[in-house]
């Protein structure tokens, strides 16, 4: 059914005023489109003497309805698919692996004799500087460099495709 041209123009003027209210263009088409079903099935049975105002206080009211449901189920203007959420926490598929690579780090590390386990914990998780460690060890900075560099290609080796 088309519209007279006095009704066209009275839902373009309903368009911008939703629009001047915020809305955004998916939601202004709604709201017209229900305004007027809203209006053709009043007018079914009663008499509407100004159908372009029954469209625009419906229209607001429908707006100002939508607005205040939002606020209250604290929803959000867009679908949570549209908002970047930074996140940066690994996911539990990740946290799994990474479980899984410390448990075999530390199978390999229980593979290295006592003194060299001793040394790569210094050095890697302790920070401690290999002059300490051989001072410490009373051996020299070049065996426990020799040490070290034997243990890490061990481990290595060991973790090669975890």
């Amino acid at each position: 059914m088309a519209l007279p041209s006095s009704l066209d123009a009275a839902l373009q003027r309903i368009r911008r005023a939703l629009f001047r209210r915020g809305l955004e263009a998916d939601a202004v088409e709604d709201l017209v489109q229900e305004s007027y079903e809203r209006l053709e099935v009043y007018q079914k049975t009663n008499i509407v003497e100004r159908p372009e105002g029954f469209l625009v206080r419906t229209a607001v009211n429908l707006s100002i309805d939508q607005a205040r449901q939002k606020a209250r189920m604290g929803m959000a203007g867009h679908p949570v698919e549209d908002y970047a959420i930074a996140d940066d926490t690994p996911g539990p598929d990740e946290v799994y692996a990474s479980k899984r690579r410390l448990e075999r780090l530390n199978a390999g590390l229980q593979r290295l004799d006592p003194l060299t386990q001793d040394m790569i914990r210094a050095q890697r998780l302790d920070g401690d500087r290999l002059s300490e460690i051989a001072r410490r060890h009373n051996l020299s900075v070049s065996a426990v460099e020799k040490r070290i560099a034997k243990g890490v290609a061990f481990l290595a080796e060991w973790m090669d495709g975890w």
